[in-house]
């Protein structure tokens, strides 16, 4: 399949199978292939948060990754509550709030949980990535 637009030429090399599926994906989406092909360039485009220090997530891929482009390795909860803070970035969120946001396994509430997965990823990263305010919540810098 070749695809023209703008002075891009693209081929391609799909087997029938894939192109089956991706015709089916086009006719559920109502959207022509450029249109579909467009919507995945912009979501990796856009999809870079950059957390300051030198560190971005990207939410396409759901990864942490440094200045060098190395990604750093980050477990579900800690995860969590990264892409948690960068979804609500006007505000700043208690623990609380993200103890039940971001936790699978909701037992009881402990501040010390959050507080130690925040020291985790502020140990992963730099201190200043993300911000608390004593009774009030936290806050990830804004991209």
């Amino acid at each position: 399949m070749d695809i023209n637009s703008e002075g891009y030429s693209m081929n391609l090399n799909l087997s029938k199978e894939q192109q089956i599926k991706l015709n089916k994906k086009l006719k559920s989406n109502k959207q022509t292939l450029e249109q579909y092909i467009t919507s995945l360039v912009l979501n990796e485009i856009d999809s870079e948060y950059d957390l300051g220090e030198g560190f971005y997530y990207n939410l396409y891929l759901d990864k942490l990754f440094n200045k060098k482009n190395k990604e750093i390795d980050l477990t579900t909860n800690q995860r969590s509550v990264v892409t948690y803070l960068i979804n609500n970035n006007k505000k700043r969120v208690s623990a609380k709030e993200l103890y039940k946001k971001c936790w699978s396994n909701q037992g009881k509430f402990s501040i010390f949980t959050v507080r130690n997965v925040i020291k985790q990823i502020r140990d992963k990263t730099h201190r200043n990535v993300l911000n608390n305010k004593s009774n009030v919540g936290y806050i990830i810098y804004p991209n």
